[in-house]
C-alpha cells in the first residue's frame, strides 16, 4: 500500500469559503457573524470536488490513501479569538470526517486544532468541556 502522508482538502465547497469570510465579517459587526447551522454542504458537492482532484491525483500518483486534512493555508488562527478559532476548526473537522466517511479506502482524517493568540496551547477554550 502507498500512503501520500500530506494531504489537504484544497477542493472544498466554495459555500466553506463563503462562511469563513461571514465569519471574519462578523469580529467587525456581531450582526454579520454566522451561526453554525447556517452552513449547509450536501454530500455531492463534496464528490464533486474530490473525485475532480483528490481522487484522480491518487490515481495518476497510484497512491492508495491519503492523510487528509484541511487547508493549511485556511486555518487562519489568528484571526479572532478562541471561540472563532474553535468554530472554524469545528466545521473544518467535521468536513474532513464527512470526506473520509464517504471515501473511507482512500482517505484517513487529520484535525486541525483550534488556535489563538490569547490562548496557551495547553488552556482549553472557553467553549471547552476539557478540564
Amino acid at each position: 500500500m502507498i500512503i501520500d502522508c500530506h494531504g489537504h482538502y484544497t477542493t472544498a465547497p466554495k459555500s466553506l469559503e463563503a462562511f469563513r469570510q461571514r465569519q471574519v465579517d462578523g469580529l467587525k459587526d456581531a450582526k454579520l457573524s454566522p451561526a453554525k447551522n447556517s452552513l449547509t454542504i450536501r454530500d455531492d458537492e463534496i464528490r464533486e470536488g474530490i473525485e475532480g482532484a483528490q481522487l484522480r491525483i491518487q490515481r495518476e500518483r497510484g497512491t492508495d490513501l491519503t492523510i487528509f486534512s484541511p487547508r493549511a493555508g485556511g486555518m487562519g488562527h489568528h484571526i479572532g479569538n478562541a471561540t472563532t478559532s474553535e468554530l472554524w476548526s469545528d466545521i473544518c473537522n467535521e468536513l474532513i470526517h464527512r470526506v473520509c466517511t464517504l471515501y473511507p479506502q482512500n482517505f484517513i482524517g487529520v484535525c486541525q486544532l483550534p488556535q489563538s493568540p490569547a490562548c496557551a496551547p495547553t488552556t482549553a477554550s472557553p467553549n471547552s468541556n476539557a478540564a
